[in-house]
C-alpha cells in the first residue's frame, strides 16, 4: 500500500500559428504528461477536456455555416490507451495562418510523498501530428469535401518540457516551437495544483519506455503515430496500463471511494503520512495500519502526537495549495476580467473561505479579502489534540478512530480545494486569451534572464573609428572561455524547455559594446551582465508607432533567399505583425558589380512597399544582411532616401564593410585571389580594392563617402574573430589590430572615419560572438565554419532577438 499525492495538470492550448511549415495538410497537437524514473515512466491520466467559454459562446451565437469550419474538422479528444489528449484537428493551407484553439485538457497524476518532497519534475510531451492529404486530392480539395474518417495521422516533430515544482501550483505561459523543418508555434498555458492525498492498496504501475539514443532528447516519441503509443524499429517491452491507473482519474478530488470511506479500517480512503515511516510501501491494508503501526503501545498520547504531525503535514499542504489557488484566482479576476465581466459573473468571482478542522486556524491571507501568500499554511498547535479528544472521547482514542477522523478531515479539505480548482478553471475560461497574454509577459522577462547569462556588456567611451583596445577579439575569446568554465546556467523554476537552451559549455557567448554620446562623461571599463534600462521593453509591449514594420533580409555571396529563413522565422515568432522581404533579386548575380546589385535591391524594396504597405502603412523599415549582403544594402540606401525617415535598424552579420586585407596571404585569401582571377568576379575585385589603380577611386572608398548608416536609429555590427571570410576589424568598421595587414593603411583609416563621421555614437552597437565549434575540419581551419554559424545557429539568433527586442519592435 502506498500514499500518493494527487496532482492535477490543466493544459490550455490557446492558439497555433504556421510560421514556415513545408506541407499543407491536416494538423493537431497531441500531449502527454508523465514522470520519468530511469527507463520507466509514470503516466498521467487525461480524464476530461473542454473548450473555453468564450469560444463556445461565439460558436453558438453564429448561425450554422454553410461550409465546413476548416479549423475544427475533428473535435478535441482523449486517447485512453495512450494516456494522451489531442486538440481539434485543423487544416493548414497558408503561410502565417493562425488557428484559435482554446482547447483545455485535464490530466491527473499520483506521486509518492517522498517523490513530491524531492521535487522530481514532470515531463510534458507535445507532438505535432500531421495527415498528408495528397490521396484526397490536396488540401484545397479536402477542404471542400473533408473525409476525416479516412485520414491517418503521424507524429512529425516532438518537443519536451520539464514541469518543476508542480506541487506549488504553476500558472505558466509555455510557447512550443517545433524544429526548423516544421517551424510553427503552439501557445500553451500550464496550470497545476495539489488536490488530495490518496491511499492505494496497489501501487500505480509504470509503463516501460524505450532507451533514449545517446545525445538525442528529441528522439523519444519522434516516430510515434496516432495508432500506436511509441512505434519504433527497436524492440520495446509493452506493459499494459492497469485498471488502477484509470481509477486514479475517477470522481472529484476527495469525493470517492479512493479518498472517502470514513471507516476506520477502510482500505481506500484519503490518507496522510507522518515522518519517514510513511515514505515506503508496506504491507499495511488500512489507513490506521499505515499511520499508526506499532504506536498503540505508547498509549493515547503517542497516538495523538502522531495524528497531530499528520494533520500538520498533509492538511497543511492542502491548505497551502488552497491559498495559492486563491491568490491566482484573485489575480485572474482583477487583471484578466473586465468590470462588466466581473459584474456578470457575480458570486463566481468570490473565493470562499477555507473551513479547516477544529483546532486548526487558517492563515487570514487565504480568504477572498486579501491575496494569499505562496507559503500560506494553517497554524497547528496543541488545540488539535484537544479537538480530537473532544470529538472522539479520550476513552475511545485508538488507531481506528483517529484514522477515521483523519480521513474525514482530509476529505473535507480536499473537497473544498477541488471546488476552488474547478471554479478557477471555469473563470479562466471566460478570459482564456487575456490570461495567456498576462502570463506571456512574465515568460518574456524570464527568457531574457535565461539568455542573458551568455551576454557580457561593455560601455565604450572612445571614438567609434579608433578603439583603445586593439586586441579586443583576443580578450573576448579569453573571457568566453572563463565564462564557459565557471558560469552555471540557471534552471528555470517552473517550465523548462529541453530543446531551447544548449548547455553552458555549448552556448555562443555574446559581447555587447554600446557607445555613449560624445558629450557623456567617461565610465569605468569592464564587463557587466546586468541588463541596461533600454533592454526592459518586452516584445509584447504596445508599439510606439503606426503602421507595419518591414524587415528586408539580404543574403551573401552565392547565396539565396532561403539562407535568411531561420532569422526571419525567429523574428516572426515574437513579432507576428511584422512583414518580411527575403530578397531574391541578386540570387544569380552576387559576383557582379555592387552598384548594380544595389539598384536591383532598391527596386525590389520599392516594389514590395508599393504592393504590401503603400502610403502611410509603412511604419518602420529595417535591414538584416549576411556577409556581402551588408554592402549590397549600403549600395541601395542612397536610392531609398525617400524612406530614410522610416529606417530603424541596420543589422549586419559579418559584413566586410571596408573590404579584405590582402597584404598577408592566408589560405582563404589565396583561394579568394584564385577565384577572382578564374571567375573574373567584379564583386571580389571590389572587395579587395583591386577594381582601380587609385585606391581612392575604388568602389569601397566611394561607398564610404555615401550616406547610409546615419539614416538608422540603430546600427548593429555583428562579428566573430574566428570568421576568416570577413576580417574582424572590417566587420566592426574600426581601426584595430589588423591595420598592419592592409595594403593601403592611410586609405583604410580614411574609409573608417568617413563611415562614422555623420553617425551619432549612441546609435551604434558592436556585437562580438564567440561560437562553440568543437569540430576540427577544413571549414574550421579556413574560417568558414564561424561564417556559416550566423545563418544556422538559432541560439545566437534567439539571444539577440530576446535580449535586444527594441531593435526589432
Amino acid at each position: 500500500m502506498s500514499l500518493r499525492t494527487v496532482v492535477e495538470v490543466a493544459l490550455h492550448f490557446e492558439s497555433f500559428r504556421n510560421v514556415d511549415l513545408f506541407h499543407q495538410g491536416l494538423y493537431h497537437l497531441k500531449s502527454r504528461i508523465y514522470r520519468e524514473d530511469g527507463n520507466r515512466r509514470l503516466l498521467g491520466t487525461p480524464y476530461s477536456n473542454f473548450g473555453c467559454t468564450l469560444q463556445v459562446a461565439e460558436a453558438s451565437s453564429k448561425p450554422k455555416p454553410a461550409r465546413t469550419d476548416h479549423h475544427h474538422l475533428i473535435p478535441a479528444h482523449i486517447i485512453e490507451d495512450q494516456c494522451t489528449f489531442s486538440t481539434r484537428s485543423f487544416l493548414i493551407r497558408y503561410c502565417e495562418e493562425e488557428v484559435e484553439l482554446d482547447d483545455v485538457g485535464q490530466f491527473r497524476i499520483e506521486i509518492g510523498r517522498e517523490e513530491a518532497d524531492t521535487e522530481m519534475p514532470l515531463t510534458m510531451e507535445v507532438d505535432l501530428m500531421f495527415a498528408d492529404l495528397t490521396q484526397h486530392g490536396g488540401a484545397d480539395r479536402f477542404g471542400e469535401q473533408p473525409d476525416v474518417d479516412s485520414t491517418e495521422f503521424k507524429s512529425i516533430s516532438t518537443q519536451l518540457f520539464r514541469l518543476h515544482r508542480v506541487e506549488t501550483g504553476l500558472h505558466e505561459f509555455c510557447p512550443v516551437v517545433f524544429d526548423e523543418f516544421h517551424f510553427c508555434l503552439a501557445n500553451i498555458v500550464v496550470h497545476t495544483a495539489v488536490l488530495d492525498f490518496r491511499l492505494r492498496i496497489w501501487p500505480t504501475d509504470q509503463v516501460l519506455v524505450r532507451p533514449k539514443p545517446a545525445g538525442s532528447q528529441q528522439a523519444q516519441g519522434k516516430a510515434s503515430s496516432e495508432g500506436s503509443p511509441a512505434a519504433s524499429s527497436s524492440p520495446v517491452t509493452a506493459v499494459a496500463v492497469p485498471a488502477i491507473v484509470a481509477a486514479a482519474s475517477g470522481g472529484g478530488a476527495g469525493g470517492n471511494g479512493a479518498s472517502g470511506g470514513g471507516g476506520a479500517g477502510g482500505g481506500t480512503m484519503s490518507g496522510g503520512a507522518a515522518g519517514s515511516a510513511l515514505g515506503q510501501p508496506s504491507s499495511a491494508l488500512s489507513l490506521s495500519e499505515r499511520v499508526f503501526a506499532g504506536a498503540a503501545e505508547g498509549g493515547p498520547e503517542e497516538l495523538l502526537r502522531i495524528a497531530e504531525g499528520v494533520y500538520h503535514r498533509h492538511i497543511g499542504t492542502l491548505a497551502a495549495s488552497y491559498a495559492r489557488q486563491a491568490e491566482w484566482f484573485n489575480t485572474v479576476c482583477t487583471r484578466c476580467l473586465t468590470e462588466a465581466q466581473r459584474e456578470a459573473i457575480g458570486e463566481l468571482c468570490r473565493v470562499p473561505e477555507l473551513v479547516l478542522p477544529e483546532g486548526m486556524t487558517a492563515n487570514p491571507s487565504s480568504s477572498s479579502t486579501a491575496s494569499a501568500s505562496a507559503s500560506s499554511a494553517p497554524r497547528v498547535g496543541g488545540s488539535v489534540r484537544q479537538a480530537l479528544v473532544r470529538r472522539i472521547g479520550r476513552d475511545d482514542i485508538n488507531e481506528r478512530t483517529l484514522a477515521a477522523s483523519l480521513a474525514y478531515d482530509l476529505n473535507e479539505v480536499s473537497c473544498q480545494l477541488a471546488t476552488l480548482w474547478y471554479k478557477l478553471l471555469n473563470v479562466m475560461s471566460y478570459a482564456c486569451r487575456e490570461t495567456a497574454a498576462f502570463l506571456r509577459m512574465a515568460w518574456e522577462e524570464s527568457i531574457i534572464e535565461q539568455w542573458g547569462a551568455s551576454v557580457l556588456r561593455e560601455t565604450m567611451n572612445g571614438p567609434l573609428s579608433d578603439p583603445e583596445d586593439k586586441c579586443i577579439g583576443d580578450a573576448h575569446d579569453q573571457a568566453a572561455e572563463r565564462l564557459r568554465r565557471t558560469a552555471k546556467a540557471k534552471v528555470p523554476e517552473s517550465v523548462e524547455d529541453l530543446m531551447l537552451l544548449p548547455s553552458m559549455e555549448e552556448r555562443p557567448i555574446l559581447f555587447e559594446q554600446r557607445y555613449l554620446p560624445k558629450s557623456a562623461a567617461p565610465q569605468a571599463s569592464g564587463y557587466s551582465q546586468l541588463p541596461l534600462l533600454l533592454d526592459g521593453r518586452i516584445p509584447s509591449a504596445p508599439k510606439e508607432y503606426r503602421g507595419v514594420h518591414l524587415f528586408v533580409l539580404v543574403h551573401g555571396f552565392q547565396g539565396n533567399s532561403f539562407d535568411m529563413r531561420l532569422m526571419k522565422n525567429n523574428i516572426a515568432l515574437l513579432y507576428p505583425d511584422a512583414i518580411f522581404l527575403c530578397s531574391n533579386s541578386n540570387e544569380d548575380n552576387t559576383e557582379g558589380d555592387f552598384s548594380e546589385m544595389g539598384i536591383r535591391l532598391a527596386q525590389e524594396v520599392v516594389n514590395y512597399i508599393c504592393d504590401w504597405c503603400p502610403g502611410s502603412a509603412l511604419g518602420r523599415l529595417s535591414f538584416i544582411a549576411h556577409s556581402i549582403g551588408g554592402l549590397i544594402v549600403r549600395s541601395a540606401l542612397p536610392l531609398l532616401h525617400e524612406y530614410s525617415s522610416k529606417m530603424f535598424t541596420l543589422l549586419t552579420f559579418s559584413t566586410p564593410h571596408v573590404g579584405y586585407f590582402l597584404k598577408n596571404i592566408t589560405l582563404f585569401h589565396m583561394g579568394l585571389r584564385v577565384l577572382q582571377s578564374w571567375r573574373q568576379s567584379t564583386c571580389l575585385a571590389q572587395l579587395s580594392m583591386a577594381d582601380n589603380d587609385d585606391p581612392r577611386e575604388t568602389f569601397l572608398y566611394r561607398l564610404s563617402q555615401t550616406k547610409g548608416f546615419e539614416f538608422f536609429q540603430n546600427v548593429v555590427l555583428i562579428s566573430c574573430p574566428s570568421d576568416q571570410y570577413s576580417p574582424f576589424d572590417s566587420a566592426r568598421v574600426e581601426i584595430g589590430g589588423m591595420l598592419g595587414k592592409h595594403s593601403h593603411q592611410d586609405v583604410y583609416m580614411s574609409m573608417v572615419r568617413n563611415i562614422w563621421e555623420p553617425v551619432e555614437p549612441q546609435r551604434v552597437f558592436r556585437f562580438d560572438v564567440n561560437f562553440y565549434i568543437p569540430e576540427k575540419n577544413l571549414d574550421t581551419f579556413i574560417g568558414r565554419a564561424a561564417h556559416i554559424q550566423f545563418l544556422e545557429c538559432q541560439p545566437i539568433m534567439k539571444m539577440i532577438i530576446h535580449n535586444y527586442s527594441f531593435l526589432f519592435r
